[in-house]
């Protein structure tokens, strides 16, 4: 039996997974530490886009982690690692970057305030 208008009305109504998605990421780009704001909106802009990227290395580190221990065969359980390591290596590689913007006003204040 095909929906009715109001059920029809009511399933264009919910969000896709895409917009669903887009909001979650949105909301985690909000999420930077106050101590790494610069006060600067661009840098401060930037920082938010970090921290979305940061958060998702972070679950698939998590994910291939849980996927290393589970895994029944060698190849699987290498390729698991080789993930492993490159997800490691990016949420080191974010956090210093994360860093960078902070450090870069300060140098700059102090120059300005020499």
């Amino acid at each position: 039996m095909p929906p009715t208008r109001q059920e029809y009305a009511t399933l264009l109504k919910k969000p896709s997974s895409q917009e669903r998605d887009i909001a979650v990421s949105l909301l985690e780009t909000a999420a930077v530490h106050a101590v790494e704001l610069t006060g600067h909106p661009g840098w401060d802009r930037f920082l938010e886009q970090c921290q979305a990227l940061l958060n998702q290395a972070e679950k698939d580190l998590a994910a291939w982690t849980e996927n290393t221990v589970n895994a029944y065969k060698d190849e699987d359980m290498r390729f698991a690692q080789r993930n492993v390591t490159q997800f490691k290596a990016q949420v080191e590689l974010l956090r210093k970057i994360m860093q960078l913007p902070g450090e870069i006003v300060k140098e700059r204040d102090a120059a300005q305030s020499r």
